[in-house]
Parts: C-alpha cells; structure tokens; sequence
C-alpha cells in the first residue's frame, strides 16, 4: 500500500515507522529539514521537506498513486486542506488529526464535505484511555477492549505482594476464562510456556473475559477500587476532556490549574468540576484537597517531569490509583521501575486509534504495546488460510507470537492447545510487531495488499 503521511512530529513518526516496518510504500512530508534528515537515517522511507497542504509537494510525494493519505500537523487547518486535495485525487482513505472541536461542530462543514474519512482527536482519545486506567487495581499499566468489549487485555507489573511470585505458570489457576499472554521481563518479550516463573518486577499481560475480571485478583492481590472522587492536576485539554468524561459518569472531580485566566474559563466549561487555582507541587495544597485520601489521581500537564513528581508524591501519600501522562517514551521503562505503573502516553495512544482504522480486509484491530514493540491483532479467517481445521499445537507460530482468543459468532474461547480454527473465526492474536507480516501471511492465506 501506497501512504503519505504529513507531519513528522511523535505521532507521524510512530505510524511511519509502525508501516515501514510491515513493508509499506511510505512518503512522509514536513517542513523541517533536521526531522527529514533523521528519519532518512533511521526509518526505509522516501522523505520530502514543504507543505504537506501544497498541491505540487503532494504530487512529489506521489498523490495521485497514493492508497492512503494520514495528515498530522499540529495544523488543523493543514490536515484538512490536505485531506480535500488527496479527495480531488481519489484516495482511497484520508485520515485527519483535528484538535478543534469547532470544526466538528454539527452546524459546520461535514468531514465527508472535507473529504476525511477519519477524524482523531488525540486528547479525546487519551482522556477515554485514562478513564479505562482509572477503573481497574493499582499496579494495572495498560487496559484494552476487544471483540465488542467482550474481552480485556490488561498490562500489569508483578509487585511483592502478588501471592503469585516464583510460581511456575503451570500451578497458577487463572481458570479456563484467562490466559497469561506474555511476560516482560529485562526489556525481553517472553511467550511463556507452564514452566516458566512469574518474578518480582515483570510485567505480564493477561487476556481475560469480561466475566472472568475477578481472575485479575491472582496477580494484582487487590480488589479494584471504587472510583468516586479522582483529582486531575493540569488544565491541559486533555485534563479537560478527562473532566467532562468522568463528570458524564457521576465521579467527582477536582482540577488544579496554575494559570488563574486558564482556570476561569475551565470552570464555565465544567462547572460540575471544582477548579482550583494554584500549584499543584505544593504539597500542602494536594493534602489541604483530599490527595491522601482520593481514590484517583491524574497528572496531566504539559511537563512530563512535573507529572513524574507529583505522581509519586500521591502515590506515596496513599492515592489509591495513580494515571501520569508521560510524552517522551524513553522515560516510560524508568517510570514503571520506580513505581509509577498507569501511563498514558498521546502519541501510542494516537498512532494506536489511526492504524485500528487503516488496517483493513482480514485485520480489524491493531494495538500498540510496549512503546510499539509489541502489537494485538483482531483478524478473521477465511477459507484459503493455512490453519483451518488444524489443532493450535501444530501451528507453526512466528517467534514471540500467541494466540490470545478466538472469537466464534457468540462465543469467546480462550484456547489451548487441541483447539481448532474455523473459517470465519476472529482470532485475538499477540506478536512482536516484527512478526506481523509472517502472522497475517499464515492466518490469511495470502500476503495482504500493499
């Protein structure tokens, strides 16, 4: 497949790099010369320095052969400008990063009149992302939901306290609703066999049905908290949107925000959240609003080190849930060593929610963990793969590669080895994003189109 991406910022640099890694034709386009330069050093793609707005840079960057065109600028007005070009050139799918909720506005133009198949709102997307995290027990990093919410993927570390510790995988009785889907453990991915021991400090991730959520006591050793009341720090918009959602769902909430204009225009727009201006590293002001008390908290502001700190003054002070925002993923292995577990970072969030759109035919869904080097896949099967009718243990799986469910019409089967795949079947399956490729070839028959 042919893609032009416009905007080599996190987002642009996440998806071209998630792309080209699955052998896609890939032009990104921005205006700096010195992100050119480093993605030509680091990525197999083709880069173009200009406007990605500007007809003629789009014809260079190959448009009117284009499949795809996903345009993430900082720019709204740009993204939608070059979504109406990639229109009158007949691509196929056009994908916008528009922040501006007035755009969408009912009154306004409609994204089929732009030309946009595909709005993203990265602070929407990331605020829905930590009501998820909110609800589930402490030491839960990452939360997803499958199969039309009826099956969850869940992120955790192994702490002191997980009765768990130093079991072989085989002794564990998660029951016949869950499956230990992987193991983390020194920066290595594990697909963990029944002898395998779950250690202090990795991070593993469990696949589980709705109705087998009580199976997460087994690792977490804690009941999930009831979520009443949750303290956000920083009025960023994602702050904001996180706010309005929790405030739609009947939690209390608190927002402090240091800029007292920024704090006066919050409260007309929330005025079921309590605006609160001042600074939310003083430590006495978080005790004097409840902090050791509070049953989440949430730091969101535009300062990653700011959301670092706080972050483990709450959890120390007795927070029960902790979510930080965190934008330099490099920072996220060291977060998660000193105790911070629930982060949400913008741009996996994002790049995450564009290409769950962009993968089409046989894949569904796609999922980005582990700082992208790991990914779930929903996929169905059709009457030409490979694997129809053969028992899961004779499948030769690519490396690091398991599967997670199977998805039969009604039915969720979390299988074991003398299982059998049928035409038709959603498979929930997890792999290194290296071995995506090799995964579809096997499942679907054919190698999907470029």
């Amino acid at each position: 497949m042919k893609i032009i991406i416009i905007g080599a910022g996190k987002v642009g640099s996440q998806i071209a790099q998630t792309l080209s890694s699955e052998n896609h034709d890939v032009t990104i386009i921005d205006k700096r010369e010195d992100i050119r330069q480093e993605l030509d050093n680091n990525l197999d793609i083709m880069t173009i320095v200009g406007n990605g707005a500007n007809v003629r840079i789009l014809e260079q960057a190959g448009i009117k052969e284009a499949d795809m065109l996903i345009a993430v600028t900082r720019s709204d007005e740009v993204n939608m400008i070059a979504c109406m070009t990639a229109k009158q050139f007949n691509v196929e799918k056009k994908i916008a990063r528009i922040r501006n909720s007035d755009y969408m506005y009912p009154n306004s133009l409609s994204k089929e009149k732009l030309g946009i198949d595909f709005v993203i709102n990265p602070e929407k997307v990331t605020a829905k992302e930590i009501i998820r995290l909110l609800k589930t027990p402490a030491n839960v990093s990452e939360a997803q939901d499958f199969a039309g919410n009826r099956i969850s993927l869940y992120g955790l570390k192994i702490e002191e306290n997980c009765p768990c510790i130093n079991k072989k995988i085989k002794d564990i009785n998660f029951g016949t609703n869950t499956l230990l889907a992987s193991i983390y453990r020194d920066d290595k991915l594990i697909i963990p066999s029944g002898d395998d021991e779950l250690l202090i400090d990795d991070k593993v991730y469990i696949l589980l049905k709705k109705e087998s959520y009580e199976d997460l006591d087994l690792l977490c050793n804690k009941q999930t908290c009831s979520m009443q009341d949750v303290l956000i720090l920083g009025g960023s918009n994602i702050g904001i949107q996180t706010a309005s959602l929790l405030n739609k769902i009947g939690i209390k909430t608190k927002l402090i925000e240091v800029n007292k204009a920024k704090c006066e225009k919050i409260a007309e727009t929330l005025p079921q959240t309590l605006v609160i201006n001042g600074d939310g590293t003083n430590i006495d002001l978080l005790k004097e609003e409840g902090i050791e008390t509070i049953d989440g908290f949430v730091a969101v502001t535009g300062y990653d080190e700011e959301n670092l700190l706080v972050s483990l003054l709450a959890k120390h002070l007795g927070t029960k849930k902790v979510v930080a925002k965190i934008s330099r993923t490099n920072y996220i292995p060291i977060l998660e060593k000193i105790g911070i577990n629930a982060i949400v970072n913008p741009r996996l969030t994002t790049a995450s929610e564009i290409l769950r759109f962009l993968k089409r035919g046989e894949m569904i869904s796609l999922t980005l963990l582990k700082e992208g080097g790991a990914e779930v896949i929903e996929l169905i099967t059709h009457e030409y793969s490979k694997v129809i009718g053969k028992p899961l243990k004779s499948i030769d799986l690519p490396n690091n590669t398991i599967i997670g469910a199977i998805i039969r019409k009604e039915d969720i089967i979390i299988p074991h080895g003398e299982d059998t795949i049928q035409v038709d079947d959603k498979l929930l399956i997890f792999a290194k994003a290296s071995e995506i490729i090799k995964v579809e070839q096997l499942f679907n028959g054919r190698r999907s189109k470029k």
